[in-house]
């Protein structure tokens, strides 16, 4: 019996953890979402790799000013053995005119063994080189800068889009409530209407509207509630997590400080602190240096050598003795690559053209800039008066339904005036929820082009 009871109380406990849907999920807020998505989202990992690229480039930029440092060391023994070859030999010398009369004799060599050990140390050192080396450790900084800038706008843009599916989800769960309550109230009145028809207080006509008025309903609220899966997908990715891992959100603290300066003030701003522009900024230095660098080619090389070698027969004589059966090498050299086929020019081309790619894509982010700056602040206008008018709206759509609801039942009225009434009050619910929350997401979208939003929210980030 013991082994039955914990067989189920296993299944029941496998079954929690594979269906997540029925375990406890702890509710998140807008802060602890953002946590999140800086710790595990791909895009932020990948960014900070990139960081540490870029610092590799630094080290290496700089590797080429210090001198390179090598040695060797070997030891090898030679074996011949025993030969016998032909081989012209001179047999006569003529007295009178000294010539040579040789004849092929057949020669016999005996064979021997020799060592030979070498050891050496050689120092190169770079004394000049067109200027390249200082210009690859300014176009390495530029780069590291521009990446660094990368990997902050890459921060704040993951903050953003947690920001704005964060809003999402919370409006879609909303809009949820709305329609739910509308399949409610629609549903009272198909029950009501059918029980006036049934004591002939309406037509049969007006049951079919309220059930078709009904249908309309439910059909708004699967929709909706399939909105809302979608939604908390979206989240999930952006979080770093996979799709269907259960959440739940907490729409406890949800609102961000509001902007209170002009269209002006905002793309003043964007333009000093926006990441993702000085990312783009500094790529335009990065090219300036890699012109000169393809530039240097065209200078003369200019480099010393210095060696130190010992060889010997005698293992001992290599490693010992050091003042004695060794080798200094001092030597200075100047390279100049007079012609190259061309190839310098290409590359001094291909780094110009880099550099006014640059220069082009630095105008159009400037550009891009503006436009966001402008639809943001735009919006933020245009939802905060739509927000107003219609909280108007709705306290008159709500005093519509009940008028048309009470002349309905007193006959006064028809079942179209009270459908009318309803789907102007849902409407008015549903546009208040989307304006509260498309408020919301243009404020973090204007922050974001400003390069403030993480700022804005840093008091989030530490609850």
């Amino acid at each position: 019996m013991k082994r039955f009871w914990s067989g189920v109380f296993a299944f029941f406990l496998l079954f929690g953890m594979t269906f997540p849907g029925l375990s406890q999920t702890k509710s998140l807020n807008l802060g602890q979402c953002i946590k999140i998505a800086l710790q595990a989202n791909p895009q932020v990992k990948n960014a900070y790799r990139q960081i540490n690229l870029a610092e590799g480039g630094i080290t290496s930029a700089r590797a080429t000013i210090l001198p390179s440092i090598s040695g060797n060391a070997s030891s090898a023994r030679a074996i011949q053995a025993p030969s016998t070859f032909v081989q012209d030999v001179p047999i006569y010398i003529n007295p009178i005119t000294k010539k040579v009369t040789y004849a092929q004799r057949e020669i016999i060599r005996g064979g021997y063994a020799r060592n030979a050990h070498n050891l050496g140390v050689y120092l190169n050192q770079t004394i000049f080189d067109g200027g390249k080396w200082w210009n690859r450790i300014r176009e390495a900084n530029a780069n590291y800068r521009s990446v660094e800038w990368k990997y902050k706008a890459t921060r704040q843009n993951i903050i953003l889009q947690v920001t704005q599916r964060f809003f999402e989800l919370l409006k879609a769960s909303q809009l949820l409530e709305v329609y739910e309550q509308s399949v409610k109230s629609t549903g009272e009145q198909y029950r009501k209407t059918q029980s006036m028809y049934e004591v002939g207080a309406v037509a049969q006509v007006d049951v079919y509207r309220a059930k078709v008025n009904l249908g309309q309903a439910k059909m708004n609220a699967i929709m909706q509630r399939n909105k809302v899966l979608i939604a908390k997908s979206n989240l999930n990715v952006t979080l770093g997590r996979n799709p269907g891992t259960p959440i739940e959100l907490s729409n406890e603290k949800v609102g961000m400080e509001e902007f209170k300066g002009t269209a002006e003030d905002a793309k003043r701003q964007a333009f000093q602190m926006n990441a993702n522009l000085k990312s783009f900024k500094e790529q335009i230095s990065s090219y300036r240096y890699a012109i000169k660098v393809a530039k240097g080619d065209y200078l003369p090389q200019i480099s010393a050598r210095a060696g130190y070698s010992r060889f010997n027969t005698l293992f001992d004589r290599v490693y010992s003795t050091w003042d004695k059966n060794y080798g200094l090498n001092l030597s200075v050299s100047v390279n100049w690559n007079l012609f190259s086929g061309f190839q310098r020019a290409a590359n001094v081309e291909h780094q110009n053209l880099n550099y006014l790619i640059a220069k082009e894509n630095f105008s159009d982010q400037q550009r891009l800039l503006l436009q966001s700056v402008e639809q943001a602040f735009m919006n933020l206008q245009a939802y905060r008066q739509i927000y107003d008018i219609n909280k108007e709206n709705l306290k008159a759509a709500e005093e519509d339904l009940r008028l048309a609801t009470e002349r309905y039942k007193v006959g006064s009225g028809t079942l179209l005036e009270v459908i009318d009434a309803q789907v102007s009050l849902t409407k008015s619910k549903a546009t208040l929820v989307n304006t509260k929350y498309d408020n919301l997401i243009a404020l973090a979208q204007l922050y974001d082009s400003m390069g403030i939003i993480e700022q804005k929210i840093m008091r989030l980030l530490k609850e």
